[in-house]
């Protein structure tokens, strides 16, 4: 009797664009997430944009999922923290 091992692999890529300082930041809020689950590239363009990559590797499409879902929602998370920063530092600059 013989049989076949078959290993199927779930992937998504999710690619995110903007300052080098932001994607940077987002780089290091994934990094405390959990980094087995994915894999994080951070690709400098040019002086005023870079690039995000996270790319996850899944056994089960509901895993997938469920990773690329708690990523987003860290990501979005940490975008609007920026935002919120960002605007306020503008407000006080104008303030002054």
């Amino acid at each position: 009797m013989s049989s076949v091992f078959v290993s199927e692999e779930f992937r998504a890529i999710l690619s995110w664009k903007g300052e080098p300082e932001e994607v940077q930041i987002l780089v290091n809020t994934l990094k405390v997430d959990d980094p087995d689950s994915f894999i994080i590239e951070s690709i400098i363009l040019d002086d005023e944009n870079a690039e995000l990559k996270v790319t996850v590797v899944s056994k089960s499409p509901s895993s997938l999922r469920s990773t690329v879902d708690d990523i987003l929602t860290c990501l979005m998370a940490a975008k609007s923290t920026l935002s919120t920063i960002e605007f306020n530092e503008e407000g006080h600059k104008e303030g002054n």
